[in-house]
């Protein structure tokens, strides 16, 4: 039998972080079905390889929030008041 505590805030809190092997799994699965790598900034040891990932990611992302975002409205071009034709 598992006690689960319950509180006023318990429908806001979230859940709880996943543990790291679950993330690890999560990421295999992620790569294998899908392609997408998903790398720790601090598993990347080497400068250069981590300094290429952020700027690979950077780039990626700020293109995909251009498409994705979309931008402000124009305001609508006043026009002149329209003359009736005449007879």
């Amino acid at each position: 039998m598992t006690l689960e505590l319950r509180s006023g805030l318990a429908r806001i809190q979230g859940a709880a972080p996943a543990p790291s092997e679950e993330i690890g799994l999560l990421r295999r699965r992620a790569f294998v079905e899908r392609g997408v790598a998903m790398i720790e900034l601090s598993d990347v040891v080497d400068p250069w390889t981590k300094q290429a990932v952020i700027n690979e990611a950077r780039r990626q992302l700020e293109r995909k929030a251009e498409v994705t975002v979309p931008a402000p409205a124009a305001p609508a071009p006043a026009t002149a008041p329209r003359r009736r034709p005449r007879r």
